[in-house]
């Protein structure tokens, strides 16, 4: 009986696992050549085509009678013998982790089984075997201490260096220079006298008692900025409020790598999920009601530059406010913040980010590396409350 969840290739007949776009047997794109398996009962008799009906001219068969004879031109004949059931695609299992296998272009895990890869249809190989982390690997991972000094972060400016001064060359001489210094002090002296003056005059500005705000009493705070959870001037979008971050998967479901290390402010922390096969696996942020206008991104573990590469780092995501149209995205390999436009969204409440490919994690000089599992640092939400 064919499993009615899975994804039937009208071109060669493989059952595939559902949300594959292609056929794991010939590559098809299954939007295309897919369809939902039927379900059928091992009773049924189903004749191939092209076959014919047998039976012996005069000879006694068991069932419905049929007027007429042999001879006569009307005479239907007697029923066809029944033939072997039709042969139907042969349901696959879910694979064990260690029967997976990588896929060189978009890092998504497959069945061993499979051609080609279910999220992109590029031809697989078995060097690409998935190799379940052990016990001391993902100990390894949790207990890793950096290597190396943090990332820097790329909002931070580098110190510009410092620059030998020029030796004053000796041309001018000194008298004229003592003019100059004593012209310019003198002219200050004019300007702060003219300054004093003005403002002692009561129909000057100064006293005037318009009653215009100014400074911080304008702006509602200190240094003029908005209260805590407001949105800026005119309405401009602030940082949201994140009330609460869940996640499809943790990696050995430890403290350390929650989703919640994704909204703590720290890109030193970091979401990691812990399925062999990425795809799919999702975090999602909760805020008070907003209009949702952008999202900022941090992408892969940034504790240290060898933790940063020694895990796996996202690549292509989709972004889905309040279950809505997911917006296709494509995540760069860095550590700088990246930011992705929601549309403004009014009345919005979450926004969910799902993998859909990764970059590969590589050998560093952290034991256990590289670490199969895909990481995020941070998230931040742009908007207006309320909206």
């Amino acid at each position: 009986m064919t499993d009615d969840s899975k994804t039937i290739c009208k071109r060669c007949g493989f059952a595939n696992i559902p949300g594959d776009q292609f056929c794991g047997s010939c590559g098809a794109f299954l939007e295309w050549e897919g369809s939902a398996g039927a379900a059928s009962s091992a009773d049924q008799a189903v004749t191939p085509i092209g076959s014919a009906p047998e039976w012996a001219p005069g000879a006694t068969v068991a069932g419905p009678s049929y007027a007429g004879s042999a001879d006569d031109p009307t005479w239907a004949g007697g029923p066809a013998a029944a033939p072997a059931p039709a042969t139907r695609p042969a349901v696959p299992v879910d694979p064990a982790p260690e029967d997976l296998v990588r896929c060189p272009n978009c890092g998504i895990a497959n069945p061993a089984g499979r051609t080609f890869c279910q999220s992109c249809g590029t031809t697989l190989g078995a060097a690409n075997r998935y190799q379940e982390p052990s016990a001391d690997a993902i100990a390894a991972a949790v207990s890793a201490v950096p290597v190396t000094k943090a990332a820097p972060d790329p909002e931070v400016a580098a110190p510009t260096p410092a620059v030998r001064a020029r030796p004053v060359r000796r041309g001018i001489p000194g008298w004229v220079l003592g003019i100059a210094v004593l012209g310019l002090v003198v002219g200050i002296g004019i300007v702060a006298l003219s300054t004093l003056l003005r403002g002692s005059n009561p129909n000057s500005g100064a006293a005037s008692g318009s009653g215009a705000p100014s400074g911080a009493a304008a702006s509602g705070g200190p240094g003029g900025s908005a209260a805590p959870g407001s949105s800026g001037p005119g309405g401009a979008p602030v940082a949201l409020t994140l009330t609460g971050a869940t996640a499809s998967s943790v990696v050995g479901d430890k403290a350390k790598f929650q989703p919640t290390k994704a909204i703590d402010g720290d890109p030193a922390t970091a979401w990691q999920e812990g399925n062999p096969r990425e795809k799919d696996e999702w975090i999602q942020v909760s805020f008070a009601p907003s209009r949702a206008g952008s999202i900022a991104i941090r992408n892969g573990y940034q504790a240290s530059t060898a933790l940063y590469k020694g895990n796996r780092r996202l690549k292509d995501i989709l972004i889905t406010v309040d279950g809505r149209t997911p917006i296709q995205a494509r995540l760069k390999d860095t550590t700088k913040l990246q930011t992705f436009d929601l549309g403004g969204v009014s009345g919005a409440t979450s926004v969910r980010i799902t993998i859909v490919s990764t970059y590969p994690g590589e050998q560093t000089s952290v034991a256990g590396t590289p670490f199969d599992d895909a990481a995020l640092s941070e998230i931040t939400v742009m908007g207006v409350p309320g909206g």
